[in-house]
């Protein structure tokens, strides 16, 4: 009569053993513990190329604005709050009156940019103080010309977060290559 024997490789298919869940259970903590560690990393960052995507979205969109309605546009940066962050607005030169009036529909509409992000204009070459206020400091005309400039848009808690968004004053709006 033969007895029925009970290898390790039979009970071994049965399941998993306690010290092979412990060292799963200990493998997924680590990468939670990293994950969690590089969120706010994650965060900065999609805040970041959320609002410079809009800007140049909403900058190119104004362009053709300009080509098919035939008006004169400008963009300036605003210096809010004093000083604690930045916007910008967008305007449309009335002709009758000779004077820029804001843009308030959107997408054209001001905006507010989150504290952490920064705006520094440079227009043909000189570094522009935000407070002046005669015209915009950006005009964008019904040629499909826009004045040259650079924008530095940069995140205060993340320097290796920057992007320059660029024009020439003919070819289209678009991030400076490095």
């Amino acid at each position: 009569m033969l007895m029925p024997t009970f290898s390790y490789l039979s009970f071994r298919k049965q399941g998993f053993t306690l010290l092979e869940v412990l060292i799963v259970l200990f493998l997924v903590s680590i990468m939670t513990g990293i994950a969690v560690i590089s969120l706010p990393t994650f965060t900065q960052t999609d805040s970041f190329d959320h609002e410079s995507e809009r800007l140049k979205a909403v900058v190119r969109m104004l362009g053709e604005e300009a080509v098919l309605q035939s008006n004169d546009y400008g963009f300036e940066i605003n210096l809010l709050e004093a000083g604690s962050h930045f916007g910008y607005s967008f305007y449309l030169y009335d002709a009758r009156y000779e004077e820029w009036q804001l843009l308030t529909e959107p997408p054209f509409n001001p905006r507010e940019l989150p504290a952490e992000i920064r705006l520094f204009l440079e227009v043909e070459g000189k570094t522009l103080d935000v407070l002046e206020e005669d015209a915009p400091s950006v005009l964008i005309l019904s040629s499909g010309e826009i004045t040259s400039f650079d924008l530095r848009i940069s995140h205060a808690g993340n320097r290796v977060l920057e992007k320059i968004l660029t024009s020439d004053g003919y070819s289209d709006v678009d991030w400076a290559k490095d």
